[in-house]
């Protein structure tokens, strides 16, 4: 008995010794489970020794006893150990599992035209995702399953015996719809009120989508969105305004801590209610382009690359005393946007004679020529380094003055202009009129021009650049040139936004017209207006006229160079035109490259792009209320704008008698896409008169 009693001791007192060496080794959760065995061993040694001569009730109750004791002894030491041992652990742990990051996600910001209507937006869009182990217990199931097909076709082939596969896997997440918007989403939600789904059997995953307004128009000034960013969880413009304004536009992503479910990420209310007053969303670019004057161009532009098949055609529309783009049109239009081209900034031409006015603008300039000059042309041709420089026509034999050169388009006289210019000068106004820098207009994609210097010049150089040939240029180049010999001289710098605002309606950017240079006079630049004056009413320019209104320009039929020399008979067909004459407000750049024909000199620039400028101006006015009488309108507030502000109505008029420009007033004020088909007057319209306001979303008008 003894023996026994020395080594039960000796066995105590090494779990005591391995208590403390594994305490002080902080092996803390060993050292508590010796600790426990340890009391518990000789606790019931001690109860068995004692209730021997006890009745067996009370065996029964003192044992019973005994193990209640020793189950709150070790629920108390276990809490022990987690409220003061291991607090900080414990504390993490629950941290971890219930508070952390999280991410509030704005839309991207819009793109608006001039007059505000959203060109680019992004709309709400959901995921409908069902949970299989939750849903496959329903017992209304099918029901359900048919009614949600009636919103849309489920992405999932074989739903049902997916639903079962899932549910046997335990599995949480089946998507059946992608990308429903708010409408259908409300669809959904009343079937699920109607079958008392709350237990998240059927939820949505909400995201958005970029959308664009008349895209077919605006494509290659608007641009597109490209791939998605890892890095910045987001996709990236790609093109056009939305890459270059991509900065501006993108939606803020706010990195925010707070308490939240471990189900699907649900935030407590309690971490949401500060929420609302974030600014999440990008901002607002606004940009110069009118939607209705794009519109119009476009519409002009797609008619006639229709009829006469060029290879490419460009349209722009600038005001020549900001440097405002208007309007800015480019065909063909790829249906993959991947090789979407802005033609307008990224192909360069040789431009043929609606560049003589740069040239006869440098001239005039420096005082080489003047009104008084005469140039001999007896033969219609010259010859220069073994090269003959000839008209398309007889109109410049003989004697002729500067303004008949402009009036009847003379290359020779062109080329005896040149000559009173030396390369350097000559080269000089090349720089001023910013032909050998790309312009800066705030958009992706702008190509560098590529001019040699003049001391690498050829004898032919000069005299077959000034008439616009032997020297490459973008569309938008030459129309900024051509606005500086018109508006008083002054180079500005062309660009496509005009504001930039916060969500809020703080405007954080504003672009303003940027008068770089002055490069000639407002004398010669008024000599140049009455030059392309008297060639739309006595020139080459005529079938871009409009009988009551004083209009100037000028046309060009540029020789297209192929291997081994200029191709026969393939012309850039081109016209620019100006209004009003005395004053641009307008200026406007029509191009055709190859243009068919049943002729060849049916591919005159008179002929193809002429016409498509005169339809074009022809509209606008229409569109703006200004008719011959009323030009000056052009001096002070945009009258349409006036009148659309004061236009309150709840039913749509007939169109019939008040004409388009009331259509486009209404659709303006509205916010409606409206379609012109022809010109002249109103013989058909859509919706009926009569129709509310409310429920139109097209108006489409039919003139002759």
């Amino acid at each position: 008995m003894e023996n026994k009693r020395k080594i039960i001791r000796i066995i105590n007192l090494l779990i005591i010794f391995l208590i403390i060496l594994f305490f002080l080794l902080n092996k803390i959760s060993v050292a508590v489970t010796l600790l426990i065995t340890f009391l518990f061993g000789n606790t019931v040694r001690l109860v068995l020794k004692k209730s021997k001569g006890m009745e067996l009730f009370n065996q029964r109750t003192y044992l019973f006893s005994f193990v209640m004791i020793l189950f709150f002894g070790l629920l108390g030491l276990r809490l022990v150990q987690v409220q003061l041992m291991k607090h900080e652990k414990f504390t993490k742990l629950a941290k971890d599992q219930s508070y952390g990051k999280y991410y509030l996600n704005g839309k991207r910001g819009k793109i608006l035209d001039s007059t505000g209507r959203e060109l680019a937006y992004d709309v709400d869009v959901y995921k409908v995702i069902i949970d299989p182990k939750r849903f496959y217990k329903l017992k209304e199931k099918d029901e359900i399953i048919e009614a949600l097909k009636k919103i849309q076709p489920f992405s999932v082939k074989n739903f049902k015996t997916k639903l079962k596969e899932n549910y046997n896997k335990n599995k949480r997440y089946i998507k059946i719809m992608n990308k429903i918007d708010e409408v259908e989403k409300s669809k959904i939600d009343k079937i699920l009120s109607k079958y008392k789904i709350k237990a998240n059997e059927v939820y949505f995953e909400h995201s958005t989508q970029r959308k664009y307004f008349s895209y077919h128009e605006l494509a290659p000034i608007v641009g597109f969105m490209g791939a998605y960013s890892g890095e910045e969880r987001r996709k990236l413009g790609a093109y056009g305004i939305e890459r270059y304004y991509d900065k501006y536009l993108k939606r803020n992503k706010i990195e925010k801590n707070g308490y939240y479910t471990n189900f699907r990420n649900l935030l407590l209310p309690s971490d949401k209610k500060n929420n609302d007053f974030i600014e999440k969303d990008g901002n607002n670019v606004q940009l110069t382009i009118d939607y209705y004057i794009q519109y119009i161009l476009d519409d002009e532009m797609q008619k006639q690359f229709k009829k006469v098949t060029p290879k490419s055609a460009v349209g722009i529309i600038m005001e020549p005393n900001t440097g405002k783009i208007l309007a800015m049109s480019s065909y063909p239009r790829e249906k993959n946007i991947a090789y979407l081209n802005n033609r307008a900034i990224r192909s360069q031409y040789e431009m043929g004679s609606i560049f003589k006015p740069v040239i006869m603008a440098a001239a005039y300039e420096e005082g080489v020529i003047n009104d008084n000059t005469r140039f001999d042309n007896p033969n219609g041709y010259i010859m220069r380094y073994g090269h003959k420089i000839r008209d398309s026509g007889s109109h410049g034999i003989g004697q002729i003055s500067p303004q008949k050169v402009m009036r009847v388009s003379s290359n020779v006289g062109m080329s005896l202009i040149s000559e009173k210019l030396n390369p350097p000068t000559f080269e000089k106004y090349l720089k001023e009129f910013n032909l050998y820098e790309k312009t800066g207009i705030d958009t992706f994609g702008e190509l560098a021009p590529r001019q040699l210097p003049y001391k690498r010049w050829d004898g032919m150089k000069k005299y077959t650049m000034s008439y616009g040939q032997g020297i490459a240029i973008t569309p938008l180049q030459m129309i900024a040139a051509l606005s500086t010999t018109v508006n008083g001289g002054i180079y500005y710098e062309p660009y496509l936004v005009d504001s930039i605002k916060t969500p809020g309606g703080v405007t954080i950017r504003n672009n303003i017209p940027n008068p770089e240079r002055r490069v000639i006079s407002e004398k010669t630049s008024k000599k140049i207006r009455e030059m392309l004056k008297e060639t739309v009413e006595k020139g080459t320019g005529r079938n871009g006229g409009i009988p009551g209104y004083s209009i100037g320009g000028k046309t060009g039929t540029a020789q297209i160079s192929g291997r081994g020399g200029y191709l026969k008979h393939e012309y850039m067909s081109s016209f620019m035109g100006i209004f009003p004459s005395e004053n641009p407000k307008y200026i406007m750049l029509i191009m055709f490259e190859k243009p068919h024909a049943e002729s060849y000199w049916r591919k005159f620039g008179a002929w193809i792009a002429a016409p498509v400028f005169k339809d074009t101006l022809d509209r606008i006015l229409k569109y703006k209320g200004i008719t011959p009488e009323n030009v000056d309108v052009l001096e002070g507030r945009d009258y349409t704008n006036v009148l659309s502000e004061n236009l309150d109505i709840d039913l749509l008029p007939d169109f019939k008698g008040n004409g388009v420009r009331l259509a486009l007033m209404i659709a303006n004020k509205y916010k409606i896409e409206i379609v012109i088909d022809g010109k002249g007057q109103v013989v058909e319209q859509y919706p009926k008169p009569g129709t509310k306001i409310e429920d139109i979303k097209k108006i489409k008008i039919k003139l002759r």
